[in-house]
């Protein structure tokens, strides 16, 4: 596969702000049609700060991107994570104080001869469009961010329309900092059906502040004006941002195939977008009740600053009659069916690889078997839960009784998963990454799981620090508040 590029149209404009700390490559006005590889960066932590972020990140990747790419071989996943790696280093080495206060996104895109490949940390995003599908078909990837509110949005905890008014929305859960003890790693997107016609939009989320995804497609896709015409329109719509603002709009000029060897390439771009939940929520012009001015004051994860005061007032989204809705509705069912086939195998079998110490169910785990959904909430309200446990209340629960029981059943069963699945009852968490895990998860649990991580985050910060010195596999909530007392008596005793 050679995929043909016209002239790419780079977009790097100052918003409403004092200083730019968003960063692209190759640098504005120096892309050609010859370039593979594009890289657009949104750096974090203040004045200057920010900005040394996103320009180191960005020259490193895209520099040692553009050496190890071969027109002749496909450009791997192995060859970006060592440019990633470089660019941590290089960050480290831009830390001289080691304050480790400055961070930035990253999203990236190499056009080679396997298709491309996509990459990004953060929030910052890329998209996939053809205008010959008409929308919403013709989005055909859509990166989701590494942010609190899309967490919360894929939760079911908030509604489309919060993720955009949510005065959290700066929040992210992904970025590139100096002297992390284990360096953020990226998520990847394997993209082989590329057409003549088809555009690649790299861009900082300071572009999507006032614009939806519908409105993004009409302006990309219009027939009537140039690329260029374009990149000045989308330049025009976001001139009032209060964030910096920049991308890279990037479009195909033609394919050349090798049918043989292209069959045989990776590609997940169907699976990945059947996965995005803001590409097939039928609920987008729903607003939902929902108070923003219940969020914890502590929330310590990455934050963006949100810019000028205007920029905090929540925007109001007119949403518009769109063409292909009917079409939306035939295509949702299927989707949805295949959503729930493939996280459901995915689900199982990582679950069945994965090893987390647990001994063999013991009695009191076989009488969780058939067992109500009202059972099985009073079972999970308990802090004694290993993870098999867990599986043994999923594997076994008779889904009968009424409907909330069963939603909140799940949605549990769910948030006790991905605690236990990220590692959350293990040794080698931060304090940090704990208070990201109550924010996400808490509200899914019963008062005395909750009542732990209160009693937790209620300790002062220097005993909170005892929890990262407690080593082994911690089985459940109570033998976690154990561990940390323990450690904090013995650390007293020295």
């Amino acid at each position: 596969m050679r995929i043909q590029l016209f002239q790419p149209q780079a977009i790097h404009e100052l918003g409403d702000r004092t200083n730019q700390e968003d960063s692209i490559y190759p640098l504005k006005g120096k892309a050609t049609d010859q370039n593979r590889v594009f890289v657009v960066c949104d750096g974090m932590g203040g004045m200057d700060k920010g900005e040394v972020a996103s320009v180191t990140v960005c020259d490193a990747i895209g520099s040692i991107c553009e050496s190890l790419y071969d027109p002749r071989k496909p450009f791997t996943d192995e060859n970006f994570q060592h440019a990633l790696q470089q660019a941590y280093n290089a960050l480290d080495a831009a830390d001289v104080r080691r304050e480790g206060t400055m961070g930035t996104t990253m999203t990236f895109i190499c056009f080679h001869s396997g298709g491309c490949l996509v990459a990004h940390i953060g929030d910052s995003r890329i998209y996939h469009l053809r205008p010959s599908l008409g929308y919403p078909e013709g989005v055909r990837f859509r990166s989701c961010d590494h942010s609190l509110v899309q967490k919360l949005y894929d939760l079911g905890e908030i509604s489309y329309n919060d993720m955009v008014t949510s005065s959290r929305k700066n929040i992210i859960l992904k970025a590139l900092q100096p002297y992390q003890e284990q360096r953020t790693k990226a998520t990847y997107a394997h993209i082989t059906d590329v057409k003549a016609g088809d555009y690649f939009y790299l861009c900082t989320d300071g572009m999507l502040e006032q614009m939806e995804d519908d409105e993004l497609f009409n302006i990309v896709c219009n027939p009537d004006n140039t690329d260029e015409e374009k990149a000045q329109q989308l330049i025009e719509l976001t001139k009032n941002n209060a964030d910096n603002h920049s991308g890279y709009l990037i479009r195909v000029k033609g394919v050349l195939l090798n049918p043989p060897a292209d069959s045989l390439l990776l590609s997940d771009e169907q699976e990945l977008r059947a996965k995005n939940k803001a590409l097939n929520d039928t609920r987008k012009n729903e607003v939902w009740i929902y108070d923003d001015s219940l969020a914890s004051h502590e929330e310590q994860a990455m934050q963006k600053p949100a810019g000028s005061a205007s920029s905090s007032q929540p925007k109001t989204t007119h949403k518009k009659a769109k063409k292909g809705f009917n079409k939306l509705l035939l295509l949702i069912p299927v989707v949805f069916v295949l959503f729930i086939i493939v996280g459901v195998v995915g689900l199982f079998v990582a679950l069945r690889h994965l090893d987390f110490g647990s001994s063999e169910p013991d009695i009191e785990v076989t009488e969780l078997r058939n067992l109500s959904p009202t059972e099985a909430l009073d079972a999970l309200s308990g802090l004694h839960l290993s993870l098999s446990e867990i599986q043994e209340i999923e594997k076994n629960v008779v889904h009968m009784g009424i409907v909330a029981d069963e939603e909140l059943l799940n949605r549990r069963l769910i948030a006790l998963k991905h605690l236990y699945s990220n590692e959350f009852l293990r040794d080698n968490h931060t304090v940090q990454n704990l208070r990201n895990v109550y924010l996400l998860y808490s509200t899914n649990f019963s008062e005395s799981q909750q009542n732990v991580f209160k009693w937790f985050f209620a300790l002062p910060p220097r005993q909170q620090k005892q929890w990262e010195y407690v080593q082994g596999n911690v089985q459940n909530f109570n033998d976690f508040r154990h561990r940390v007392e323990a450690e904090i008596n013995r650390s007293s005793g020295d």
